[in-house]
């Protein structure tokens, strides 16, 4: 009798590393976004906002049972609707370039854009 876990775990690794890559190429996202000199910086002081609001007072509040679910929900959304119209998709390629440096993966389907400096104000 043939036991099937080998196989089981094989597919609980690449289940595990999808989810891991997922995550960081979202993070990756918001980094990129955060470093953009373009981005407006009131996107920027929202998101670093919610940052430290879900990671300081955020974690206080998850012991009360109705508002420590739903405060991480709101600053989430309103990190995340300031950031969506700043997000451009060479922050995107730069996130799944790196999360493919790091994770392994097929190559890009496009090429990845430098940042480019803004050019200088004459």
């Amino acid at each position: 009798m043939q036991s099937h876990a080998p196989q089981q775990s094989f597919w609980l690794v690449r289940a595990v590393k999808a989810l891991a890559r997922w995550v960081v190429e979202k993070i990756l996202v918001l980094y990129y976004v955060g470093t953009d000199p373009k981005v407006p910086l009131w996107a920027k002081r929202a998101l670093l906002g919610a940052l430290i609001y879900i990671f300081s007072l955020g974690i206080a509040l998850d012991f009360l049972p109705v508002i420590g679910e739903v405060d991480d929900v709101i600053a989430f959304v309103v990190a995340t609707v300031a950031v969506l119209f700043s997000i451009k998709p060479h922050h995107q390629l730069q996130a799944q370039a790196k999360a493919r440096h790091w994770f392994g993966g097929p190559p890009p389907t496009a090429a990845v854009p430098p940042v480019l400096p803004p050019p200088p104000l004459s």
